[in-house]
């Protein structure tokens, strides 16, 4: 496709937004004759484009505009129809699943259609991209943003009706008192009758996605209504007080960030132990074990996120920032998301929490197990998103310090006492010496002060994130100077040190002038002196 013709359809889809936008003025003003004639005009425009485009995109291009000019029209269509039948809904239709469709298909083919082929055009992307009603709230002074309710929880769900009546109704509920909600569920595409369920929700917000994918990250200004954002996979059932203690996390510790429950049938160790055959027993175990609990929560160097809180402002400053790399790159799915997000709050320096005082249950693989992807294939997607990573973010995310060492945690007696000092040396982002101290953390011991040393400069920004103080070595003899101190309680390496033989590693930090309680080398897994 043309440059100047790219841009002529980027106009007209700016045109059509300017139309749904005046739709929505015309309805709250009761203007209903120009209402239907902008409704026939912007019909017109949609399949108008949506014909250029099947004409002009070669086959094979990753730009969807024909499937967002479909997802548009359905909408316009259901919108004509609510103005019959249910009149106080189509002032949240447009503003919320239309107007964002037609804004999300702009962003979408900028990028696919312009970007992708013309990558001096990025810096101009962005502007246009911040500029999006989407991320408007960004735009607003502190005294200036308000919000519709405390806590926007949004559901997504594709097909897996049953999965998604269990959760919807867990989450009803489970509603937190004295805290104002709003319950917005995206269905992207489903053929199994989860767009009439959600429909039939009352006072809930529903946007419906006629073609799955076509629009990625269109719930963006919805969730902008609440102050919080609880986002919950259709595979997830919400135990006792889950939803009020990850709030209560939320609103009392400024620092966390990315908060995810505990939860079953989820990589990254985050699970804990959990007996229970059918809901009543899930519900009898949730009432014990959700108890709010700030020694329970959890600081981690990444999280996964079938159940994910944090403040809005966060998740649109990061949304933001990592646009392209989640909403933009086809295959998103397999580009390491969870590494991202976490990745984001390391280095903007937030907490990314799991919170063992709000267990959920989740089945696994529900949300986006249906894709169609066969296993050579995702192994080859997961290769190529690692490879990205990499390139983009100077570190793997499959690499050191990813997730702490379960055996060597399982097998080692940290006992609760006060004002101990980790050092972890070659840590990588630092899984296991960060794990030493929310074991001391959870066990009610206070003062515990982490440090970690890197010879790699590439993983100081991370460690920063996770450490009370991250530095660089190239020698052991650095450390004194580097952290003030010569006694640590734990000592843990993860990978060997330059100009060290590992077997005289103990002996090499007491020649440095460290005095260590324990050691642990995990190239010998589990091993400790």
């Amino acid at each position: 496709m043309k440059l100047d013709l790219a841009y002529y359809i980027l106009d007209m889809i700016q045109t059509m937004w300017d139309a749904a936008k005046q739709m929505e003025l015309c309805y709250a003003a009761g203007n209903m004759e120009e209402f239907n004639a902008l409704s026939m005009d912007l019909w017109d425009a949609l399949a108008a484009v949506q014909t250029v485009s099947r004409q002009e995109i070669p086959e094979g291009e990753k730009i969807r505009l024909a499937d967002a000019c479909t997802c548009a029209m359905e909408s316009l269509k259901e919108i004509k129809m609510l103005v019959l039948t249910k009149p106080k809904k189509v002032g949240w239709k447009l503003a919320y699943e239309l107007e964002p469709i037609i804004e999300t298909a702009a962003v979408q083919f900028y990028y696919a259609g312009i970007v992708a082929k013309h990558p001096g055009k990025r810096e101009e992307f962005r502007a246009f991209l911040e500029n999006t009603e989407a991320f408007g709230l960004l735009k607003k002074a502190d005294a200036e943003r308000e919000y519709a309710c405390d806590m926007v929880i949004a559901v997504t769900g594709y097909n897996h009706l049953d999965y998604t009546m269990g959760c919807v109704q867990s989450i009803l509920e489970n509603m937190p008192e004295g805290v104002s909600t709003e319950l917005v569920l995206l269905d992207h595409g489903s053929n199994d009758g989860t767009k009439a369920y959600f429909e039939g929700i009352e006072n809930a917000g529903v946007i419906h996605v006629a073609v799955n994918g076509a629009v990625p990250g269109v719930i963006i200004k919805a969730i902008s209504r609440g102050k919080y954002t609880l986002s919950v996979s259709n595979d997830v059932i919400i135990g006792r007080r889950a939803i009020e203690n990850l709030y209560r996390c939320a609103i009392e510790h400024e620092e966390y960030g990315y908060i995810v429950p505990t939860t079953p049938a989820v990589s990254n160790l985050q699970t804990i132990p959990a007996d229970y055959k059918n809901r009543e027993e899930f519900q009898e175990f949730t009432e014990k074990n959700n108890v709010y609990d700030p020694k329970r929560h959890e600081q981690r160097v990444r999280l996964c996120n079938p159940v994910m809180l944090m403040p809005t402002l966060l998740y649109l400053r990061r949304a933001l920032d990592m646009y392209e790399n989640t909403f933009c790159h086809t295959n998103s799915a397999y580009s390491f998301p969870d590494d991202k997000h976490s990745l984001w709050m390391r280095r903007h320096g937030y907490r990314n929490i799991l919170a063992k005082d709000a267990y959920c249950h989740h089945f696994g693989s529900v949300t986006i197990g249906s894709d169609g992807v066969k296993a050579k294939e995702k192994d080859m997607l997961y290769l190529e998103g690692r490879k990205e990573f990499y390139r983009e973010y100077g570190i793997d995310p499959w690499g050191t310090g990813l997730c702490y060492e379960k055996e060597l945690f399982d097998a080692w007696d940290i006992p609760a006492k006060d004002n101990v000092s980790i050092l972890g040396l070659n840590c990588g982002i630092g899984g296991n010496s960060l794990k030493i101290k929310e074991v001391l953390k959870e066990k009610g011991a206070r003062g515990t002060t982490l440090y970690n040393g890197t010879q790699e400069e590439r993983f100081l920004q991370d460690l920063r994130g996770i450490s009370d103080h991250a530095f660089v070595f190239s020698k052991l003899a650095d450390i004194v100077s580097e952290t003030g101190k010569r006694k640590f309680e734990y000592v843990i390496v993860d990978d060997p040190i330059k100009g060290v033989d590992e077997k005289e590693l103990a002996e090499k930090l007491r020649d440095a002038g460290i005095e260590i309680g324990e050691l642990a080398f995990l190239r010998e897994k589990g091993r400790q002196e």
